[in-house]
Parts: structure tokens; sequence; C-alpha cells
């Protein structure tokens, strides 16, 4: 019983540290010129990110989804949009509520799974 609970501890270790490392790119794309700017966009493009690949077919390999759309992202407008959408909404100087406000209409605004959506 206490070898089952320390794999199982072991494995969810693994799988923290793989989502980690594949959604790191994320947090290095752009030019991070403050600290909350850079919370903001990393912030953004890491919930963009994974509720693109919630939408994707589903693979074999567990983390697929994720990497198809880390690269995906990159490589798209919406990356773009984040970097200039953080350095915004952080120059603004928003108080907690309206903060949070802004950063769901940003990350509704410009969720890149509208494309595969609007397909089916």
């Amino acid at each position: 019983m206490i070898s089952t609970f320390l794999s199982r501890s072991r494995q969810d270790l693994m799988e923290k540290r793989d989502i980690i490392r594949v959604l790191q790119p994320l947090a290095t794309k752009g030019s991070l010129f403050t600290a909350a700017n850079g919370l903001i966009q990393t912030g953004i493009a890491t919930i963009i990110v994974l509720e693109y690949s919630a939408f994707l077919p589903s693979t074999s390999k567990r983390l697929e989804g994720a990497k198809s759309a880390v690269d995906y992202y990159l490589k798209s407008p919406t990356a773009v949009s984040v970097e200039e959408g953080a350095k915004e909404i952080s120059r603004q100087g928003y108080k907690k509520e309206e903060l949070e406000k802004k950063i769901l209409e940003f990350i509704l605004a410009n969720r890149m799974s509208k494309e595969l959506t609007a397909k089916k």
C-alpha cells in the first residue's frame, strides 16, 4: 500500500515536471520588460495554449497535444497579440478585480480554439 502511494506520488511529480517542461517556451517568448508584464503574458499564453490543446484530437502520447499547441502558438499571430496585450494590460495599473476582468476578456477574445470549434 505504501509502495503504491509512493509510486503514484512519483508519477504525479513526473507529470508535473513534464507539463512544465512542455510549457517552458511560453515563459521565454517575447520581451518581458516588467515582472508584472511577464506574469500576465505567461499566464495568458498558458491558458490559451492549454485550452487550445483540449480541442486537439487525442493521441496515445500523453503530452503530444500540449507540445503541438505550444508549437502552434509560438508560430501564430496570437503570440504577438498576447505580448502586446500583456504590455497594455500591465501599463494600466488596474486593481485586482478589474485586472482579472481585463485578462479574462483578453483571453476570450484571443482564443485559438475558435478556429477548431468553428470547423465542427
